[in-house]
Parts: C-alpha cells; sequence; structure tokens
C-alpha cells in the first residue's frame, strides 16, 4: 500500500497535487494541500513530480518509509 502524505511545513498551497492526481488524494485545506484520503494513492508520481516545494512523499504502508 501507497501512501502519500504532504509537509504542511513545505506546502505553500499551489494545488498542484490537487490538479495532478488521478486518483483524487488531495484538497485543499486551510490553504494547503491535504492528503485526505492518502489510501487511494497508487504511486503514480505526480504529486511529488509537480510539487514545486518538495512537500510530497509517497510512503510505503502508514508511517513507512518514503519510497526510494
Amino acid at each position: 500500500m501507497f501512501i502519500a502524505l504532504v509537509n504542511w511545513e513545505k506546502c505553500t498551497g499551489c494545488g498542484d497535487c490537487v490538479d495532478a492526481c488521478p486518483v483524487n488524494c488531495f484538497e485543499m485545506s486551510d490553504g494547503k494541500s491535504l492528503a485526505h484520503r492518502a489510501s487511494y494513492c497508487i504511486d503514480c508520481g505526480n504529486c511529488p513530480e509537480v510539487c514545486p516545494d518538495d512537500a510530497i512523499v509517497i510512503s510505503i504502508g502508514w508511517g513507512g518509509l518514503p519510497r526510494a
């Protein structure tokens, strides 16, 4: 299982990940991205690729290590 994780300290709220995610993991909350449906992640790699702030990682399982 893959999990999309957003670092709110780095996120500037551009919303690029919301637009790039084919399975709607993300939504905007309080001006920042929130991986509200993180477990929907299919590891497509779109979100970390489009994030200009390097605020998103894809993890393997809940609390797992970021994928290499």
